[in-house]
């Protein structure tokens, strides 16, 4: 700690109306507790007094003169109670308010300091001490947090009353340079200590604001953090269902497909579990696509995969461009004559579509050629083989005069 910053502290202009409330708020708050303190207190004193009074106990205590003085202080907490309870919410007020209060307060502090120094002087006939001055002024210093310029405003204020007082008040010289001397080292003391308080209380405020803004930054950091996750989880996701989907006919593709398998191995494969795939390819796609275009055989793909995808049943079923002008519908535990019935609706929707093909020397359209497979799985491996059963089934369709449907069983 350095020497300036005993007087001086830096503080930005921005946080310094926040930390003025901030330490009226605190001062209000301490000095609540401290008025009800000493209005107990000078109500004990009082009634001290005025039992000495009755009973005559000291001829040279001017009880009436005490009395006056204790009333006086607990008027001024008092008033300075019902002061604070009229305030109420500091964050509220205007700038010109929060001055006010801010004189309020210190009108306050010098009140109490400078009653202490009245007693004090009272005191000279009786005690010759200054310990009501010393006390007021020592428990306001550590009480109250003031800037180097507000606490000198009471402490200028009561040590004045002191000086000048202190001659008519007490007639030995011995004492009064002793008072004189004690009081200019109590003085320094006392300043000293509201400047390493109110440094500490300073720096606290400092080490809490930046805390504050810190957990500001982190929760205004987290808050961006969790909208870029998650808009990058939905982006995830919609890349995942990109991937999965073929971008031409907007079924899923080969690999939805495999996934769809371990899916399915995972939910519908039991013991004597089936597995039927159906194998369809477009008939003289290459040609069609040379005759009418890209655009058109774009065109008939789409409209073949929904007529495909028209005749999925339930979660058990599932279609997905194989690749080209191929297709495959796969579905769990179905029976061979469920399945041919599905492989004969897909063969007359394409045809129904009735899409002209001059290529097409028999039929005159787009048809499609199919082939199936269905046999029992116990393992992955059974799939290649039903894939392989149902794409030999379609060769043989297609050299069967296509147009088609035709069975067969994996050697």
């Amino acid at each position: 700690m350095e020497a300036k910053d005993l007087y001086q502290i830096n503080i930005a202009e921005s946080q310094n109306d926040h930390f003025r409330r901030s330490t009226l708020a605190e001062n209000f708050q301490r000095g609540k507790i401290l008025a009800i303190v000493m209005i107990i207190f000078d109500i004990v004193l009082a009634g001290v007094d005025i039992s000495a009074a009755i009973l005559k106990l000291d001829g040279r205590f001017h009880f009436s003169y005490y009395l006056i003085m204790y009333v006086l202080m607990i008027l001024i907490n008092g008033i300075y109670l019902l002061y604070i309870k009229r305030v109420g919410n500091i964050e509220n007020k205007s700038i010109a308010q929060l001055r006010n209060l801010e004189i309020g307060l210190l009108v306050y502090i010098t009140l109490i300091i400078s009653w202490g120094s009245i007693v004090s002087l009272m005191d000279q006939k009786l005690y010759g001490q200054l310990m009501v001055f010393m006390v007021n002024m020592i428990i306001c210093s550590v009480i109250y947090y003031l800037d180097h310029k507000k606490i000198m405003i009471p402490y200028v204020c009561s040590v004045l009353i002191l000086l000048i007082g202190l001659p008519f008040f007490q007639d030995s010289n011995d004492i009064l340079i002793g008072h004189y001397v004690n009081l200019s080292v109590f003085i320094i003391i006392s300043w000293l200590a509201s400047r390493i308080i109110f440094l500490s209380y300073y720096r606290d405020y400092k080490s809490n604001k930046m805390l504050q803004e810190t957990n500001l930054i982190l929760e205004r950091k987290i808050l961006e953090n969790t909208v870029i996750n998650s808009k990058l989880a939905a982006l995830n996701l919609q890349l995942n269902e990109l991937a999965l989907i073929d971008e031409l006919t907007g079924i899923p593709n080969r690999r939805s497909f495999r996934n769809h398998i371990d899916l399915g191995f995972e939910r519908y494969v039991k013991d004597n579990s089936t597995l039927s795939i159906i194998m369809l390819d477009i008939d003289y796609f290459k040609q069609f696509n040379d005759i009418y275009g890209h655009n058109a055989g774009d065109k008939i793909l789409r409209a073949v995969a929904n007529q495909v995808n028209s005749v999925v049943r339930h979660d058990m079923d599932f279609v997905a461009r194989w690749g080209g002008e191929e297709f495959i519908y796969g579905a769990f535990n179905s029976s061979a004559e469920e399945i041919e019935r599905i492989a004969e609706a897909i063969l007359s929707k394409v045809y129904d579509l009735k899409v002209p093909h001059r290529s097409s020397k028999k039929w005159g359209y787009i048809t499609v050629s199919i082939g199936i497979c269905t046999l029992k799985v116990n393992g992955k491996v059974d799939v290649s083989k039903c894939i392989e059963g149902a794409d030999k089934a379609l060769y043989l369709a297609k050299s069967q005069g296509r147009n088609c449907v035709r069975l067969t069983m994996p050697s």
